[in-house]
């Protein structure tokens, strides 16, 4: 399978890169440009900034042409705007980590520290989606975010 991980010039799409690991062929990517000693033995693909008009129909003609399954995006913005298109992806079989639109809002937070949780599926505790949970407790539950 392969995985894309936006916001590749942070440190949480690392985070998430290690957390992945073994789960397919991992791809990074970013809407800014890296200095190759970043993603030395690391594929990378530059992506549209997610405020751009056409962000998702361009992402998904590249999750198209690459083959890709899975989205892990990690900016709030790729997140609130691939969050309202996650139906179209669906559609063509690729996996957007990201809960439906309306339930956005409850699960923004500022922490950048506690232990990440990988939800495949929407259920009546989470909607799909990648999120920090502070020591074991799903109480507090936010999306991880590279910003």
């Amino acid at each position: 399978m392969k995985i894309l991980i936006t916001a590749a010039s942070t440190a949480t799409a690392y985070k998430l890169e290690k957390e992945l690991a073994g789960s397919g062929s991992l791809i990074l990517a970013d809407s800014v440009d890296l200095p190759s000693v970043l993603i030395k033995d690391k594929r990378f693909i530059k992506i549209p900034p997610a405020n751009s008009t056409s962000f998702s129909h361009q992402l998904l003609t590249l999750c198209l042409d690459e083959g890709i399954e899975r989205v892990f995006p990690l900016r709030r913005s790729e997140i609130e705007a691939l969050s309202e298109s996650r139906q179209l992806f669906d559609e063509y079989g690729i996996v957007v980590m990201v809960p439906i639109s309306p339930n956005l809002s409850s699960y923004w937070g500022n922490s950048k520290t506690g232990e990440i949780l990988i939800k495949e599926d929407d259920d009546e505790f989470a909607g799909r989606g990648v999120y920090l949970i502070e020591e074991g407790s799903l109480d507090n539950l936010q999306i991880l975010t590279a910003d």
